[in-house]
């Protein structure tokens, strides 16, 4: 990341650390740390752990201390993690421009807090797709998840544009899609893959 853009960030009062890649037999560390996340976490459903093996096959950037990281998944952001006791607290968008610069363009997850801090690193909604009870994640509990939709959030589907950095998040912006596999592909579409 830009030296200009890590101080706006630290003026921001957010943490910059610097992140280690893991080697692709450290995996299941990673995962590790995404199961210990769920523990006694009341959002934890909202977050999709991949097994040991998938993990494998991505680029897994973790700080020093282990306790926050984001993975990368070919182009896609995946599993962003930040423990509350980690030495960088409010680290998210570091990583994500971090992960940017490792090759990452796009990402989706649920209408809930996270699209916000997206907005921040330069992710723009390119399309939403309507929750459907059908494909609740385990755990999913409504109640919790009551101030999002009733509980019920859309899946927002997410392209990285530079020119956005420090953009704010328009929820009801982002065309409807018919299925998670026509979001990616409006994604893809709006990046030119």
């Amino acid at each position: 990341m830009p030296d200009t853009r890590a101080q706006q960030l630290r003026n921001l009062g957010k943490s910059t650390p610097t992140l280690h890649e893991l080697h692709p037999r450290d995996a299941q560390i990673y995962r590790r740390q995404m199961e210990a996340l769920r523990e006694g976490n009341p959002h934890a459903a909202s977050v999709y752990v991949y097994g040991g093996d998938e993990y494998a096959e991505m680029r897994l950037f973790v700080t020093d201390d282990g306790r926050s990281g984001i993975a990368l998944k070919g182009d896609e952001i995946v599993s962003l993690y930040a423990h509350r006791d980690s030495n960088h607290p409010g680290a998210a968008n570091s990583m994500l421009e971090t992960a940017v610069a490792a090759g990452g363009r796009r990402l989706d997850c649920f209408d809930t807090v996270l699209p916000d801090i997206y907005a921040k690193s330069g992710f723009v909604p390119v399309a939403r797709l309507k929750w459907n009870d059908d494909y609740a994640p385990d755990g999913w509990n409504y109640s919790t998840y009551a101030p999002f939709n009733g509980g019920r959030p859309d899946v927002v589907f997410m392209a990285h544009e530079p020119a956005a950095i420090g953009s704010m998040y328009e929820s009801s912006s982002g065309r409807y899609v018919d299925s998670y596999d026509d979001g990616i592909g409006a994604v893809r579409a709006r990046l030119g893959l």
